[in-house]
């Protein structure tokens, strides 16, 4: 359907938002089908999959899997008066699903977030990878211009929105225009907003002057596109691990047929089976996995052999296991996340190497999804403004990420008591961060230690409940 949208767009674009002859969709056949691929992995495991080839549903295991690691201790806290409380008011439904808006982003390589006013307020659209087509993009590569797709299937009838955004040397312009089609393979005939009661009270067009940034947000994901290097799309996180992805529905297809093919079975002679009036054999039910019939006499000395042969199912369990952790690899995830975690590397070096690739594509990822949460602040804050919906004033957004991917709590407590007992580190402050007291009084408890000239605090050089 992307791509069917896609061509559609392109043949309209022109003469329908009134764009100059080589206006222009800035989405690469490369791009449109990878975009595709990406989506079809996430939903069924990939075009791969069928009857022989049964799906690991990794791509959607792994896109989870960031989703999770990025927004596990995910805080954003806004202050600064009136109009922050009514933008921490709005931004709290979107944050309590974003999660799910994560783990979409980095399956189809970004997502566009974007804010419309409504007679409760602002609510906020998460716009998926296949449903907005870019437009223009800035010389830094922003996504200044986008086209935004909503569609509404109604009986015989499917309506089409195509919500146009343009930003320009201050002015952010809006276009929406509607479509009816009785086939999905034609946009169809322009139609009236009103026509359709869920776009009745949006406006053919608008425009927001003073403004210096889109009135959307664009999290793309931070990865280099090879699918196409001359493009400024995000990709997928796994877009690197394609093919092995495969490799992996395959081995596990081989995996499974192994046990399949490797059941106890015994070959008996034909003449020793059942026999029905019309000369079919018949085999009780629950002894057709059992018994197979073999064309042999049942006077010869070998009328039956039995079938056992010895599973190889470790080696494919290793083989798999090896492509699980290649995928791990390539889409910078820490090994033992998909494969098996007993079989991954022991050494502290590198443990730590691969806690630091996940770490650090987590990290990123977390970098950009603070910057187009920034851009749909701003967004939010201009539509306040423009509308009257807030009273006036500034915000500061605050951003708290939890660094627990990498560093376990309980390791990093115990490396700040061992500079407790060297004496780099304040026992008061240790109190205060690691034990939960607040500052005057863990002050107190510290002074209190101040007795042995020997041992200052006049605690042992042990961790709290950790034995002597």
């Amino acid at each position: 359907m992307f791509e069917k949208l896609l061509k559609w767009l392109r043949s309209m674009l022109s003469q329908t938002f009134n764009q100059g002859d080589n206006a222009d969709i800035i989405i690469s056949d490369k791009m449109s089908a990878a975009i595709a691929l990406w989506a079809r992995m996430y939903e069924e495991g990939g075009p791969w999959c069928g009857k022989d080839i049964h799906s690991l549903r990794l791509p959607a295991a792994i896109a989870s899997e960031f989703a999770r690691l990025v927004t596990l201790e995910m805080q954003v806290s806004l202050s600064g008066g009136a109009r922050a409380t009514f933008l921490q008011q709005q931004l709290t439904p979107f944050l309590s699903s974003i999660r799910q808006h994560t783990e979409l982003a980095c399956a189809l390589g970004g997502a566009v977030f974007k804010p419309y006013v409504t007679q409760q307020g602002l609510c906020i659209d998460m716009v998926q990878g296949d449903a907005f087509f870019p437009t223009t993009f800035d010389t830094s590569n922003r996504m200044i211009g986008a086209i935004f797709v909503q569609q509404i299937k109604r009986k015989c009838v499917i309506y089409t929105r195509a919500e146009h955004h343009e930003y320009s040397a201050g002015t952010h312009t809006i276009t929406n225009k509607a479509f009816a089609s009785r086939s999905s393979f034609s946009l169809g005939s322009p139609i009236e907003l009103a026509s359709v009661p869920e776009w009745a009270d949006l406006e053919p067009e608008a425009s927001i002057s003073n403004v210096d940034r889109p009135l959307f947000a664009y999290f793309r994901v931070p990865q280099a596109n090879r699918q196409d290097r001359h493009s400024p799309l995000g990709v997928s996180v796994y877009a690197e691990a394609v093919d092995t992805i495969r490799d992996a529905d395959e081995q596990y297809g081989k995996y499974l047929w192994e046990f399949d093919g490797g059941q106890l079975a015994v070959d008996v002679a034909e003449d020793l089976l059942e026999h029905k009036a019309d000369g079919k054999i018949t085999v009780p039910k629950l002894q057709k996995r059992l018994y197979r019939r073999r064309n042999v006499p049942s006077k010869d000395q070998n009328f039956y052999q039995i079938f056992a042969p010895q599973l190889r199912d470790a080696s494919y369990r290793a083989g798999l296991n090896t492509i699980l952790q290649r995928i791990e690899f390539q889409c910078g995830l820490a090994y033992g996340t998909l494969s098996d975690p007993q079989d991954v590397a022991k050494t502290a070096t590198e443990i730590t190497a691969s806690r630091q690739r996940s770490y650090s594509t987590v990290h990123d990822l977390q970098k950009v999804l603070q910057s187009a949460i920034d851009d749909l602040l701003y967004a939010m804050d201009k539509l306040a403004t423009l509308y009257n919906i807030a009273p006036q004033g500034t915000y500061t957004a605050a951003y708290d990420w939890d660094d627990s991917v990498v560093n376990d709590p309980m390791q990093r407590k115990q490396m700040f008591w061992q500079y407790v007992t060297s004496g780099k580190f304040p026992f008061w402050r240790y109190l205060v961060e690691f034990e939960g007291y607040s500052e005057d009084d863990a002050k107190a408890i510290a002074k209190e230690q101040q007795t042995d000239l020997g041992n200052p605090y006049g605690f042992r050089a042990v961790m709290p409940d950790a034995p002597a």
